[in-house]
């Protein structure tokens, strides 16, 4: 009798029947079978209303990317439908529900159940959502994967095709940003606000890679230096402090908060750690208190330690640089325009200062006249 109340309950209680599987998958091929008809019938629904929130669906997803590789042959088109899914209505899914089909994917990446060639492509694309959350996995993930996929030998043609799609990508938000141009402001904030973002996290993908030498060549310098002419602000700003040297992660607020949310607060320097010494000395001593005061401390520290660290940039990124004469002209040219209040945005003055080093720097290392 418990059998029997336990095989009526399986349909209902996944996470009991995805332990049944991994553990004997030949006796529970029927309950599968049964959940796989669920999930092509509730994608068929999905399809027709995407935007709403399907917490069941994303548990069903879930339960078959743990199991699909038990049932290799009937799942073999399992991974294609979430990608399909995906490619078709990211925009308009759920944000819950989007986040679980990308850590399905991610899932299903991991146990090698799918090609990293039509996953990394597609994840490029969905830096556009606007999900900070999702957008920072799908960062995290994208680095991982390409560092594995280098880590025995160059995987050359997984490579080039994602530096192509990253060139791409880039180049996007030049024409997107001409377009905008002579469009109103709804169909700016439409159109060359994703691209910019998509972009944007391409490149510190791009700057990550170089960083943790797996992307350490000559072309992906230059797609690096095809975003220091970038109409976007940000962009620019990162892709000239890479050059620079300066492209330290904590120091970059790009597309991240303070951890603490302490977004907005002034920083806290010489004034701030004296005034908390005082409170210490004559005020009650608490555990709140010494803990932001070792924070301070920390902060004021880490600050001191780098205003005497000596000065350097990517000396082997700017010798890379294909043609630094024609380079140095461009951003000569980019930093008249930018200054001029004729022209369409213009850069604060620190953006300015970044791209005159950058020129001098250039100048100094290739021997410019």
């Amino acid at each position: 009798m418990g059998r029997r109340r336990r095989a009526a309950l399986l349909p209902t209680n996944l996470p009991q029947l995805q332990n049944l599987i991994k553990r004997d998958p030949s006796s529970y091929q029927e309950e599968f079978m049964q959940q796989w008809k669920h999930f092509e019938s509730s994608l068929v629904l999905l399809k027709l209303k995407p935007d709403e929130e399907s917490k069941k669906f994303s548990e069903l997803v879930m339960f078959l990317a743990q199991v699909c590789h038990c049932y290799a042959k009937q799942c073999a088109t399992f991974p294609d439908q979430i990608i399909e899914l995906l490619q078709e209505q990211y925009s308009v899914l759920h944000f819950e529900l989007r986040r679980s089909l990308v850590q399905c994917l991610i899932l299903l990446r991991n146990k090698n159940f799918i090609p990293g060639s039509k996953t990394l492509a597609l994840f490029f694309t969905l830096f556009r959502c606007h999900d900070k959350v999702l957008r920072e996995l799908l960062y995290k993930h994208i680095v991982n994967d390409i560092r594995t996929a280098n880590l025995k030998h160059k995987n050359n043609k997984l490579n080039k095709t994602l530096q192509n799609f990253m060139f791409t990508m880039l180049q996007s938000v030049n024409t997107a940003e001409d377009s905008n141009r002579q469009a109103s402001s709804q169909a700016k904030v439409a159109s060359g606000g994703d691209n910019a973002m998509a972009a944007k996290k391409s490149l510190d993908v791009c700057i990550e890679l170089y960083r943790k030498n797996v992307w350490n060549d000559a072309k992906t310098v230059n797609i690096i230096a095809t975003a220091c002419f970038s109409p976007v602000s940000k962009i620019l700003a990162t892709a000239v402090k890479f050059f620079l040297g300066c492209d330290d992660p904590e120091q970059d607020g790009s597309d991240a908060e303070d951890e603490d949310g302490d977004v907005g607060r002034p920083r806290r320097g010489m004034a701030d750690l004296r005034s908390m010494q005082h409170r210490q000395r004559v005020g009650k001593k608490t555990r709140s208190k010494a803990r932001q005061y070792d924070k301070v401390l920390a902060t004021v520290k880490r600050k001191d330690n780098q205003s005497k660290r000596v000065e350097t940039f990517n000396f082997s990124a700017i010798h890379l640089i294909n043609d630094p004469q024609q380079f140095a002209d461009r951003l000569y040219g980019r930093l008249h325009q930018v200054g001029s209040q004729k022209h369409s945005t213009v850069e604060r003055f620190e953006v300015r200062l970044m791209v005159m080093k950058l020129i001098s720097r250039l100048i100094g290392t290739h021997q410019l006249l």
